[in-house]
């Protein structure tokens, strides 16, 4: 799995440069432009780090247009071990950016009330089951394909979701939100959510990349 995934890293070097580039070059337009304040700076840096975190995924849909995925999925290895190198570049791709998003939080402490490394932590988990959502995507549909019922069916979840959590917990509010986060407890007990919904979201997604994978392999040879 290493061989895979040092060769993953260096082939996503410099999509990884250009969307670091890009961050530097959205944070500088917000300077310019006046729009100095740091939750403004903190959305800029998370914005791009959401962007990050689709190059791996991006980057699958990459090789099935242009064909090398077909030479990755002919090497003598198992799909799992492919499924496993690109979560594993996915997550080293999103380390920055994790570390960014720390970094301007701790330099404006009042910005989110959490402890200053739970900020970063928080932040890589997030881009971390972003990532996995996307690399099972890609692996799984065509982007052509993806485009259809599974992208309805993502906006659909995107749009319903916050609006069942809104009906079932009606007193569940920002400020009720900013008031738990601020108790000693909170940390640990977001971190531990957190955790949970991650490895949950990583065995679905891990599963579907490794199989969509093995039927790419197989379609490759009968092709």
């Amino acid at each position: 799995m290493i061989p895979l995934l040092k060769l993953e890293l260096r082939r996503q070097r410099p999509m990884v440069v250009k969307m670091a580039a890009l961050t530097a070059v959205v944070c500088a337009v917000f300077y310019l432009a006046g729009k100095r304040a740091p939750a403004e700076l903190l959305a800029a840096v998370a914005g791009s780090g959401l962007g990050a975190a689709l190059i791996v995924p991006m980057g699958i849909s990459r090789d099935k247009m242009e064909g090398t995925l077909d030479f990755i999925c002919g090497l003598p290895v198992e799909p799992r071990a492919i499924a496993a190198s690109r979560f594993a570049a996915m997550a080293v791709v999103a380390t920055p950016w994790a570390v960014a998003i720390g970094a301007v939080s701790m330099m404006h402490a009042s910005l989110l009330p959490l402890h200053p490394l739970a900020v970063p932590a928080l932040s890589w988990l997030v881009m971390l089951a972003l990532g996995a959502c996307g690399v099972a995507l890609m692996t799984v549909f065509d982007l052509e394909t993806l485009l259809g019922a599974p992208m309805i069916a993502v906006i659909l979840i995107v749009v319903l979701v916050p609006r069942f959590v809104r009906a079932a917990f009606p007193n569940l509010t920002g400020e009720t939100v900013l008031r738990l986060a601020e108790r000693p407890a909170a940390p640990a007990m977001i971190a531990a959510v957190a955790v949970v919904a991650l490895a949950a979201i990583g065995v679905l997604a891990f599963g579907a990349a490794t199989r969509g994978f093995a039927a790419y392999r197989s379609d490759s040879a009968r092709r």
